[in-house]
């Protein structure tokens, strides 16, 4: 066996096995996406149950989000030396035989998303993502190229604020866009650079004004993507659209409301499509900017709200029959949750478990974030959380780590009891009764 099937075998062992990860200290980076308008507040931990989730929110009840001790325990320990497995699997990646290197993407995806790597791999972390980027070429396969876009935006993640991040930023930026307006890419290529594009925006663009112009991109891929019924790509377009509008929901209001004018058409079509996953992602951005557009001042109102209501409505009153049972319970509760925030200003509150402790998003911008992080990450979410300065700031999630053991559990310093979390708590309540009066009150009238 050669040493470069080597370094991949190794770190494929690595990842396969079920050991507890010994990542080392995280430091603390400032993000661009950093908002001090989103709360993760903190709740005692408990049990919660699908039927606890039901009851409270849609998004919740998903069972994707349900992070127990065995996804936690995934986390893999591969010592002190993971950076070299990974430096070692970067020669794999110059392998002729294409089944090698995709099955060495595959490792380097798990170790990325399992194990937060941002503060280690000093000079080699250009050297990494140049690799990934070759993966993406046309002459690829196209399970290459999807598994290269995957690790880049892992790849953003774990090093998207760092110093040269804006710049290995814009030469991703350059090439994906060029890589989407090919002809003929394969549709799982197409969604997957979509979502990457807007994940690197995210993080690590320094103007908050460069998620228009991307996001005017992906609009015309959106198009295409609706009318040729390629509902993979409407998702992640739908997705990535949502994803760039929280960063001008906090940035720029006015801004923000004219480019969602723009794609609203776009949404109410998604809502008509055949894919229940594409009604969901259009209508929960609907959602999230119809909260963002009635903060602090009167309830906002779309021009044909009565029509979007009525499809809302009939979307979640629609027929088991037709659906199945478990996409039509998905859908069914996706849209209580969005008329509930349309009509009487109310979001739903997602609950995760981290370290003992319950995380608390009630917002929607907040959980369109946490959606796409989820999604990347999988199972790794918590890791990411605990020891991931970028997610950290983005949730403003505070988390007291002992600095001498890399093993110690983190535990949430803002704890339920604590006068901020109370505080928090009223806030959240005033602001939630005053929009339901004034809506009330608008229709009386």
């Amino acid at each position: 066996m050669s040493r470069r099937n080597t370094g991949a075998g190794l770190l494929r062992s690595a990842l396969d096995s079920r050991v507890p990860s010994s990542s080392g200290r995280r430091s603390r980076r400032d993000t661009p996406r950093s908002s001090r308008s989103l709360r993760a507040s903190q709740a005692a931990s408990r049990d919660v149950s699908d039927d606890d989730f039901d009851d409270t929110a849609s998004i919740a009840s998903d069972s994707t989000w349900l992070l127990d001790e065995d996804e936690r325990e995934l986390v893999q320990e591969v010592g002190d030396n993971w950076e070299d497995l990974l430096k070692a699997s970067l020669e794999s990646l110059n392998e002729k035989r294409a089944s090698v290197r995709e099955k060495t993407l595959e490792g380097i995806i798990r170790l990325m998303s399992h194990v937060y790597i941002g503060d280690g791999l000093e000079g080699h972390r250009v050297t990494l993502l140049e690799a990934l980027q070759r993966g993406t070429r046309s002459s690829k396969s196209a399970r290459e190229q999807q598994l290269s876009l995957q690790a880049i935006g892992l790849w953003f993640i774990n090093f998207g604020t760092g110093d040269e991040a804006e710049e290995e930023f814009e030469s991703v930026d350059r090439q994906l866009r060029k890589l989407l307006e090919e002809p003929e890419v394969d549709a799982q290529v197409q969604a997957q650079a979509v979502s990457t594009l807007a994940i690197a925006n995210f993080i690590s663009s320094a103007d908050y004004r460069d998620a228009v112009g991307l996001q005017q991109f992906i609009r015309g891929i959106l198009e295409d993507a609706l009318q040729e019924r390629q509902m993979e790509v409407a998702l992640q377009g739908f997705s990535a659209i949502g994803l760039l509008l929280t960063v001008l929901a906090n940035s720029d209001i006015t801004l923000a409301e004219h480019q969602f004018d723009e794609d609203y058409e776009l949404h109410m079509r998604g809502l008509k499509c055949d894919s229940v996953e594409v009604r969901v992602a259009a209508a929960q951005n609907i959602a999230m900017m119809h909260e963002a557009l009635s903060q602090d001042r009167k309830p906002f109102a779309f021009d044909n709200q009565y029509e979007l209501v009525g499809v809302l409505e009939m979307l979640k009153h629609e027929s088991n029959k037709r659906l199945g049972r478990r996409l039509s319970v998905k859908q069914r509760l996706a849209m209580r949750d969005v008329l509930s925030t349309i009509e009487d200003g109310q979001a739903p509150t997602l609950k995760l478990t981290l370290f003992n402790r319950t995380l608390l998003f009630d917002d929607w911008v907040c959980i369109s974030r946490l959606q796409t992080f989820r999604a990347a990450l999988g199972g790794g979410l918590p890791e990411h959380l605990a020891n991931n300065g970028l997610l950290q700031d983005v949730f403003e999630i505070e988390l007291d780590a002992p600095e001498d053991t890399a093993h110690s559990k983190r535990r949430v310093v803002v704890g339920p009891s604590s006068d901020l979390a109370k505080l928090r708590t009223l806030d959240m309540r005033r602001r939630r009764d005053e929009r339901h009066q004034a809506m009330h009150a608008e229709v009386e009238d």
